[in-house]
């Protein structure tokens, strides 16, 4: 019986057991499944050094804003005797207080549950410290750096060349000065950083700014030591819509510098040909034939010019010559432009500046380059050899406006050429050298003459048929070289 009894009585102490167990097991379970997904901030954590366990996400940022304030400054950037401020309300300095509670708030959140209540507990035994800076608008910083760079930035100053018949002139160049912005920026960074967080109480900068050198120095036109080529052209004076077209387009080209590797246009150089520069209405090539049109004459600058820099041994990259010979050079030897189609262009192929001096004398065009001479005694010459010729035609069309027996010359027939051009070049007034340079072929240009078939009643005598020919003046020569020549393009 008592054996019985024993039984029974472990029965209850085994059942009692389980049943603590279990009550253990389901506080044990609500305890850390409240813990787990409590809405407070875990225990032992402090921001700043001021503890915010126990609270919720806005108690945390009220409370932090009101016990954690910054406190002002301003920074002085320097550069020479100019002084630029900027302080921290400039930049919008200020603590992210709803990002300090969010890194708070996430201690025992991540991870699997043993590893969060493992974390929950040794923050609430050991603490959790975090350390946090009030940030600023790096942008603000950006535009501080470029108002100060609007107020110390200054463009360099090229020096200046005028050669007047020889006599050279030159105006120094000046440096500029540029705020280097990004080691600028840097440096204000770094010290706003410092001071943030207390590593420094010196609110000074110095702002970096560096020598920027002039393209063009006095130095570099120092190397101009001499005149490298010259050539000329004569004009008519009489001619005065022609004469001060080329006028105009000689001042446009006079002074011109062009540095190592640059190109001249004459185009862009002498601008549109039109009246409100300066030109006026003279006789162009069109068609064949001379008809008036504005800037009637700049051709003769482009010629002149062209074998002035045909002389210097500079590197020609764009040159058209015109439908036929002209007047002022030998064939072979000329230039045209034409609005934006034709332009004559060179590059500067040396490894110094070349400066043109462009003037009129009398009736003398003289164009005029200046560089550097290694060699006084050396100079150079162009030859135009006619290999070919080709006659023109004359064609005649009758003309019922015109009175029977007369005449009129519509289009001046002119000869084809085919001609070969050389560079001759001069030492010591001794031929050295003789090289071809290229072949240019002149189209012949058929002559139109219009014959009269009106009938003239009462008329007193009738002229004979060479008086009939001699009317019109068919010449299918080319015009000399003559400042006659009135109507050259």
């Amino acid at each position: 019986m008592q054996a019985k009894g024993g039984t029974k009585k472990n029965n209850y102490f085994y059942i009692a057991i389980i049943l603590l167990l279990l009550v253990f097991l389901s506080s044990s379970f609500a305890y850390f499944y409240l813990m787990l997904n409590s809405k407070v901030i875990a225990k032992g954590i402090f921001v700043n050094g001021i503890s915010i366990g126990g609270m919720t996400k806005e108690e945390s940022v009220n409370f932090l804003k009101d016990k954690i304030k910054i406190s002002s400054f301003s920074v002085t950037a320097k550069y020479q005797d100019k002084i630029f401020v900027i302080t921290s309300e400039d930049i919008n300095l200020s603590y992210n207080y709803q990002e300090m509670v969010e890194e708070a708030y996430k201690i025992g959140r991540e991870g699997n549950p043993v590893e969060r209540i493992r974390e929950i507990y040794v923050t609430e035994k050991e603490g959790k410290y975090f350390s946090f800076y009030p940030k600023y608008d790096e942008n603000k910083l950006k535009e501080f750096v470029n108002r100060i760079s609007q107020e110390i930035d200054k463009e360099p100053i090229n020096a200046k060349i005028k050669i007047t018949r020889g006599v050279k002139q030159i105006t120094p160049d000046v440096e500029g000065v540029k705020v280097n912005k990004d080691k600028t920026l840097k440096n204000l960074k770094q010290l706003m950083d410092e001071l943030i967080k207390g590593e420094t109480e010196k609110p000074e900068v110095e702002i970096v700014a560096d020598k920027v050198e002039a393209k063009v120095t006095k130095s570099m036109l120092e190397m101009i030591n001499g005149r490298i080529s010259t050539f000329s052209t004569v004009f008519n004076l009489q001619d005065a819509n022609r004469s001060g077209n080329i006028a105009v387009a000689a001042r446009a080209v006079n002074g011109t510098l062009l540095m190592p590797g640059e190109t001249f246009s004459l185009n862009k150089t002498l601008g549109p040909r039109i009246i409100q520069n300066g030109y006026k209405e003279a006789p162009v090539i069109i068609g064949n034939k001379l008809v008036p049109d504005i800037g009637g004459g700049v051709c003769q600058i482009a010629t002149t010019l062209y074998n002035a820099i045909l002389r210097a041994d500079i590197t020609i990259t764009e040159r058209y010559h015109h439908s036929f010979p002209v007047a002022y050079v030998p064939p072979g030897q000329d230039a045209t432009i034409s609005g934006d189609v034709l332009d004559l262009k060179f590059r500067n192929s040396t490894q110094y500046p070349i400066y043109i001096e462009s003037y009129i004398e009398g009736n003398k065009l003289v164009m005029n380059i200046y560089g550097y001479v290694t060699n006084p005694s050396k100079w150079v010459d162009i030859q135009s050899e006619v290999v070919e010729k080709y006659e023109p035609k004359i064609k005649y069309i009758d003309d019922p406006k015109l009175p029977q027996g007369e005449e009129v010359v519509e289009i001046q027939p002119h000869i084809g050429y085919k001609v070969n051009v050389y560079r001759l070049i001069y030492e010591n007034n001794k031929l050295v050298k003789r090289e071809f340079l290229y072949t240019d072929v002149y189209r012949p240009v058929d002559g139109v003459v219009k014959k009269g078939t009106k009938k003239v009643e009462n008329s007193k005598s009738q002229e004979s048929p060479t008086e009939k020919e001699n009317n019109a003046q068919v010449n299918p020569e080319p015009p000399q070289n003559s400042e006659e020549e009135t109507s050259s393009p």
